[in-house]
């Protein structure tokens, strides 16, 4: 089995650190929610520690840069997820925000220590050469993603020929189905083309320390070379895996060019549960 070293973004951390009670497996996995998959994570790398004596994840300088620039606009807004039923509850979580905000930092300073500080600064040249090849890898997507919609509608009516079309009375219906499940399929590019939804320069940067974090990880212990699963926990649909409900299936290629430009993992927090679940990741070192 590889060895494995983890990182996350800003969201996981803060979802780690911004609900207390513990919960079991199955009752995370029943109820799927992304704080409950952070939190579990968070802790049970904290009692590996313990035990151990060895910390798995690697947290780079742009992160813990964002960390405290932003951690009081996510508490905001996951105040307003928890409480979007209850406005009574909302006004009163609102009131007592400074005592949250001290209980959020007191469980992040718990939280922090299981992760080594990276060394790779974006300023750094090694990191801003990665930085460009990151750069590139979106900006073409981005091209992709302008003209994709009418592209697939191409691809699927040059597929859509006599054949199919004797087993379906209504083809109109047949191709829409056809073009939402091949549209299913390269969401994570299509996102890209919105204007809320454009990558920002400090994912870049992020995603490039990671890389480097990777690389120097490498260079510092003989036994990974070739031997290393980097993991990027992360929601952001721009790095990880998009799920359809429809088709029930998974929008992978910018998640899979990752892989393959970089050898980096991009999983949500509850991919990464489930590696921890079914004893997928080498503990021993």
């Amino acid at each position: 089995m590889k060895y494995f070293r983890f990182s996350c973004d800003t969201n996981i951390l803060i979802s780690s650190a911004f609900y207390y009670r513990f919960k079991t497996l199955p009752e995370i996995f029943r109820e799927g929610v992304v704080y409950d998959f952070s939190i579990f994570t968070m802790r049970y790398f904290e009692r590996i520690l313990g035990k151990k004596g060895i910390k798995f994840g690697i947290l780079p300088p742009s992160t813990l840069k964002e960390l405290n620039l932003i951690k009081p606009k996510i508490i905001l807004k996951k105040l307003e997820e928890r409480f979007s039923n209850d406005q009574v509850k909302f006004r009163k979580a609102l009131n007592e925000l400074s005592s949250l905000l001290n209980r959020v930092n007191d469980n992040l300073k718990r939280v922090l220590k299981i992760f080594n500080k990276g060394k790779a600064y974006i300023n750094d040249n090694r990191v801003r050469k990665i930085y460009k090849k990151v750069d590139n890898m979106y900006k073409n997507f981005i091209t992709q993603s302008i003209n994709m919609k009418e592209e697939i509608k191409k691809k699927v009516e040059d597929h859509i020929n006599n054949f199919y079309a004797r087993y379906f009375q209504n083809m109109e219906a047949y191709q829409e189905i056809e073009e939402a499940k091949e549209t299913a399929l390269q969401t994570q590019i299509i996102r890209l083309s919105k204007k809320n939804k454009t990558v920002k320069e400090n994912d870049k940067e992020i995603l490039s320390e990671i890389i480097y974090e990777r690389k120097r990880c490498i260079q510092e212990n003989t036994h990974f070379r070739n031997n290393l699963n980097f993991y990027f926990i992360t929601e952001d649909t721009h790095f990880s895996r998009k799920y359809n409900k429809r088709f029930k299936i998974f929008s992978t290629p910018i998640t899979t060019k990752i892989k393959e430009l970089f050898d980096i993992d991009s999983v949500r927090a509850k991919q990464f549960t489930e590696l921890i679940f079914n004893k997928k990741l080498n503990l021993e070192r």
